[in-house]
C-alpha cells in the first residue's frame, strides 16, 4: 500500500457530515477496495470517521502514471478500515472488468457486473445482421472447453428455431460425443435423408419405429445384444393378417447363422410354403439337417441269383415266406441288386450306411458264411469297374431255432456320386451237407438327401 499524500481536513468543512477527504495512491481501484487497505493508515494516528467520503485518485495498473478518479465511501467493518464504492442511487460498483457486462444489483439503480444470474425481460442477441455473434457457455472447472451456439449462413434470410416441446418433468439432455469434428443431429422429420456415416446406432431399451424405410449404407442393423433377445417383424400391406418374425435361438454356443443369398441369373422372390404344422423345419442342400434316414428291404423277388444248388420258395407260416437251398454240400453265391438314387453332386443323393441281413441256418452248421458289397459303374466302351466297399459283417454259421437278424455296417458310408454305378450285394453261404439255409431278405439302412 502506497499513499502518495492525502488531506483529511478541508478549510470550511470542520463539523461538515459527510466530509470530504482527499487522496493520491499509486495502487489500482481494485486494490484501494480491498478491505482493510486503511488499517495501517488508522494505526499512524490518522483519524477517519464512518461518515466521510472520499476522492481518491487511482492507477489504472500498479505504479502507472496514468491515473483515474474515484469517489468512495470510508467503512468500518469487521475490525477492518476500508473504502468502499458508494451506494447512492445510479452509482456503479468498482472496479468493473473491460468488456463485462453490467447488471443492476437494486432498485436504485446500482451497476455492477458478474451477476450470479444476468436477466433480459426481452430477448438476448448476439451479433448481428452481418456481424457474427454466439452464445457461450463454460463449465466449472477452467480450461476445459464451452458449450456454443453459433448462427451459420443460410441460403436466404431464414430463421432457425430451436424449441422444446412440453415436459411432463424436469429434464437434462445430453448431446453424445459424435467421435468426428463435425456430426449432425438425426431429426423426427426430415425432408432429405439423414444418415450416420460412422459408428452405431445403439437402442438398450424401449423399441424403435419408423414409418418409413430404414437403411444402413456402410454397417449393420442388429436387434438385441449378448444375453438380450431381439427379433425382426414384418408386416403386409392388409391389416390383421400376421407378420414374418426373423427370431434367433440358442445356438448351444457362440455360434453365427448367416442366411446368405448364393449367385443369381435374376430377381427372385421365395417363398416359405405353409408346412400345415406349428413347427417345421426347412430342408438344406448340404448338411446333417436335409438327410433323411430310410429302410428299404429287398426281398426273395429282388434277388438277382441264388447262385450254385436248387432254391424254392416256400411258405413257412402266413405271410412269411423264405427262398430254401435243398440241403446240399455246397457252396452258393447269392447276389443282390441295390439301385441307388444318383445326384451327381456332394454330399447328394443316396448313402448306404448299413444293412440287416435275415436268414436261417438248421438241422447242420455252416461250413462258412460270409458277405461283401461292391459299386459296380458302367461307361461307353470301358471295362465295367468294380470297386469293393469295405464292410464289417460277421455273419453266424451255427444252427438256431429262430431266424438271424445280422446287422452289417459299411466302414465308411459315402453318398454315391458316381453316374452310372450301383451297388451289388454278394452273399457266400457255404452249406455243409444236412444244412437247412432259408433266405429272408436284406433290409437296407440308408441316408438319402433331398435335393
Amino acid at each position: 500500500m502506497t499513499i502518495l499524500d492525502f488531506n483529511l481536513e478541508t478549510v470550511g468543512q470542520a463539523g461538515q457530515v459527510p466530509k470530504f477527504i482527499y487522496f493520491n495512491t499509486n495502487d489500482t481501484i481494485a486494490e484501494v477496495t480491498t478491505a482493510g487497505y486503511l488499517n495501517k493508515f488508522v494505526e499512524q494516528g490518522n483519524q477517519l470517521n464512518e461518515t466521510d467520503m472520499a476522492v481518491v485518485v487511482t492507477r489504472t495498473t500498479p505504479n502507472s502514471r496514468a491515473a483515474q478518479v474515484a469517489i468512495l465511501e470510508v467503512s468500518f467493518s469487521g475490525g477492518n478500515w476500508s473504502f468502499v464504492p458508494t451506494g447512492s442511487p445510479g452509482s456503479v460498483v468498482l472496479p468493473t472488468i473491460a468488456s463485462h457486462i453490467a447488471t443492476y444489483t437494486n432498485t436504485t439503480g446500482t451497476l455492477s457486473e458478474d451477476a450470479a444470474t444476468a436477466i433480459n425481460g426481452g430477448n438476448i442477441q448476439a451479433g448481428l445482421s452481418g456481424t457474427a455473434g454466439y452464445l457461450a457457455s463454460f463449465p466449472a472447472t477452467a480450461a476445459r472447453g464451452s458449450l456454443r451456439l453459433v448462427g451459420a449462413v443460410s441460403v436466404g434470410n431464414t430463421v432457425t428455431q430451436i424449441t422444446n416441446a412440453s415436459q411432463a418433468a424436469a429434464r437434462v439432455y445430453t448431446i453424445p460425443d459424435g467421435g468426428q469434428s463435425a456430426s449432425s443431429f438425426l431429426l423426427t422429420d426430415s425432408g432429405t435423408t439423414q444418415t450416420i456415416a460412422t459408428g452405431n446406432l445403439a437402442l438398450s431399451a424401449g423399441s424403435f419405429t419408423a414409418s418409413g424405410a430404414i437403411t444402413s449404407t456402410a454397417g449393420n442393423i442388429t436387434s438385441g445384444s449378448s444375453g438380450d433377445a431381439g427379433t425382426f417383424i414384418s408386416f403386409p400391406a392388409t391389416a390383421a393378417n400376421g407378420t414374418l418374425i426373423v427370431a434367433a435361438a440358442n445356438a448351444g454356443g457362440a455360434f453365427n447363422t448367416t442366411v446368405s443369398n448364393g449367385t443369381m441369373g435374376q430377381s427372385s422372390v421365395i417363398s416359405i410354403p405353409d408346412p400345415g404344422a406349428a413347427t417345421a423345419n426347412f430342408l438344406l442342400d448340404t448338411g446333417a439337417g436335409n438327410i433323411i434316414a430310410k429302410q428299404q428291404f429287398v426281398g426273395i423277388n429282388d434277388v438277382l441269383t441264388f447262385g450254385t444248388g436248387t432254391w424254392t420258395t416256400t411258405r413257412v407260416a402266413q405271410g412269411n415266406y423264405v427262398s430254401r437251398h435243398t440241403a446240399g454240400d455246397e457252396t452258393s453265391i447269392i447276389a443282390i441288386d441295390i439301385t441307388p438314387a444318383i445326384v451327381a453332386a456332394a454330399s447328394k443323393g443316396f448313402r448306404l450306411d448299413s444293412f440287416d441281413y435275415i436268414y436261417s441256418i438248421a438241422t447242420l452248421a455252416m461250413d462258412a458264411h460270409s458277405a461283401t458289397l461292391d459299386r459296380i459303374a458302367y461307361a461307353n466302351n470301358v471295362a465295367v469297374s468294380v470297386t469293393s466297399v469295405p464292410i464289417t459283417a460277421t455273419l453266424a454259421t451255427a444252427t438256431q431255432a429262430n431266424p438271424y437278424l445280422t446287422n452289417c455296417t459299411v466302414t465308411t458310408p459315402a453318398f454315391d456320386v458316381t453316374a452310372d454305378s450301383k451297388y451289388v450285394l454278394e452273399i457266400t453261404a457255404n452249406n455243409a451237407a444236412t444244412t437247412d439255409y432259408d433266405f429272408y431278405g436284406i433290409m437296407l439302412r440308408f441316408s438319402q438327401t433331398v435335393a
